[in-house]
């Protein structure tokens, strides 16, 4: 049985690489191998989204058996597709007690609504009308809340949403990914109806002043960003395969 291990990555562009040919050609290299991976099996659901300088990757990488592809070849996937190599400032990462450089570094997973217990789980039937990336940054001295909160949250399981949303950090930058409709096979992890009191207790620190807002996001946490491409599997059965 396939299984299916959701990751984030965070990446930053060169000075200079904005808006030149070879940047725009890494994209569409990027884009087809992405379509290559989803449709050979290697993903159920790639998206790659940008805000400035900044660029985010989500990924829904698929195994066969109980031997999860493993973490360290996941942290590494999109280093090691190359992707946009040479357009992007490294960032310094821990392997051990060793230090190297990444282009793209793996987020740290804070917050979900649902976890992927298979493959034919989590499917999407039907296809998603879009899916979409979101960040925010939060105030450093707000960070561990933040993270606390949420991840007590996660171990409760009780509070229901978006099944498909998976919210990871790097540095005090939040990368949020979502699939439109929201209201679309909404559920909680432990399957209980009942009440979360932890979502009580994040409510009750005030949520909003733990975010360094954006102008343009209107008040909102999050500001919703470009996609640069997406594709996803859309029925196992069928074996139909999103474009972009």
């Amino acid at each position: 049985m396939a299984n299916v291990e959701r990751a984030s990555y965070r990446a930053v562009l060169r000075p200079g690489a904005d808006g030149t040919e070879s940047l725009e050609a890494a994209v569409r290299d990027a884009a087809a191998q992405a379509k290559r991976l989803v449709d050979d099996g290697a993903l159920l659901t790639v998206g790659m989204y940008r805000h400035g300088d900044q660029l985010f990757l989500y990924a829904e990488h698929m195994y066969e058996g109980d031997c999860r592809s493993g973490s360290d070849a996941v942290r590494r996937a999109p280093d090691d597709w190359g992707w946009l190599h040479g357009l992007l400032r490294p960032f310094p990462s821990m392997n051990g007690r060793d230090v190297e450089e990444v282009e793209w570094a793996a987020m740290h997973p804070v917050f979900w609504f649902d976890e992927p217990k298979s493959a034919d789980y989590y499917t999407r039937r039907p296809r998603p009308d879009a899916r979409c990336g979101r960040i925010a940054v939060l105030y450093p001295d707000k960070l561990m809340d933040y993270v606390c909160h949420h991840q007590a949250i996660v171990r409760e399981g009780l509070l229901v949403g978006d099944r498909y949303q998976f919210i990871s950090i790097h540095d005090n930058v939040l990368f949020s990914y979502f699939e439109r409709p929201r209201d679309r096979g909404r559920r909680n992890i432990s399957g209980v109806d009942r009440p979360s009191e932890e979502i009580r207790r994040w409510l009750d620190v005030d949520p909003a002043s733990h975010f360094n807002h954006f102008p343009e996001a209107n008040g909102d946490d999050f500001l919703v960003i470009d996609t640069l491409f997406d594709f996803g599997l859309s029925s196992v059965q069928e074996g139909n395969h999103d474009d972009a």
